[in-house]
């Protein structure tokens, strides 16, 4: 085999291969650029495969007639091959965070606990921190009532039941015997005092009308707590003396007596 031919055996024509991505819907375009690519780099082939042949045939081989390429060089011509890679548009956009729905999900769900919060609170418990806080918010406060009423505008019933005798002197009602003790009438406790085993409640009727018990055995409330005309205060064993102190700003009550059910009547 001549020099000629193994160096035209030996001549190896690199083909490069371009990709074209292109989108959807500018087809025509992009074949065009495919094309005229694939055009150029044909035509570079095509001219260094003729330089090759001369190369060749300045030593008696490789072109054929007039100039023509050869087969040989024919066959390292670069063919077209469609090598586009479609991107559809819907690949380009962004794609929504996973998290941030799950964001939007976790805040509404705390907004919908905080409000389920604040209903059963205002239910159950309206005198709670969190009710306390948001009444400050809006400015809206509970009113206070205050009884200004005197003490003759009021209709006192029993400290003793029936069949325990009570009796009226200087404005002291006293009474003797075992059983339950109550309020002439409902008010709030001031306060609750011991002394050997013996105890005295102040209660607050109105702003202005109070009463004094002594001599209970026991006392079934504290100060602070509401009492009622018709639920006992406290307890008498008998033991002692029990007595009761009505007073009108401070001073003792004497114009009153008691009837047959030991309600307590103003004398007018």
């Amino acid at each position: 085999m001549s020099e000629s031919i193994d160096y035209a055996e030996m001549l190896e024509i690199p083909v490069n291969t371009l990709n074209v991505v292109k989108k959807k819907g500018r087809k025509k375009k992009d074949d065009d650029l495919k094309s005229r690519a694939v055009r150029e780099v044909n035509e570079r082939m095509e001219e260094e495969a003729r330089r090759a042949d001369a190369d060749a045939l300045a030593n008696g081989a490789g072109a054929g007639e007039n100039g023509a390429v050869s087969p040989e060089a024919e066959e390292r011509v670069a063919g077209s091959e469609d090598v586009t890679d479609y991107v559809s548009d819907a690949e380009e956009k962004p794609k929504k965070k996973f998290f941030d729905s799950r964001v939007l999900i976790a805040e509404f769900a705390a907004v919908c606990a905080l409000v389920a919060l604040i209903l059963l609170t205002n239910i159950f418990m309206p005198n709670s921190a969190i009710n306390t806080f948001f009444a400050g918010l809006t400015g809206t406060e509970e009113a206070v009532y205050e009884d200004d009423r005197s003490y003759a505008e009021l209709t006192l019933g029993a400290v003793a039941p029936d069949g325990i005798e009570c009796s009226v002197a200087d404005g002291v009602l006293t009474f003797t015997g075992e059983c339950s003790v109550y309020a002439p009438y409902g008010g709030t406790v001031q306060s609750v005092a011991e002394t050997d085993g013996v105890y005295t409640i102040e209660i607050e009727h109105t702003t202005s009308f109070t009463s004094v018990i002594t001599g209970l055995s026991a006392a079934y409330w504290a100060a602070g707590d509401t009492v009622y005309a018709t639920i006992p205060v406290g307890y008498s064993d008998g033991s002692a003396a029990v007595s009761v102190r009505l007073y009108d700003a401070g001073s003792l009550i004497s114009s009153y007596s008691v009837n047959e059910e030991n309600d307590i009547v103003w004398n007018v």
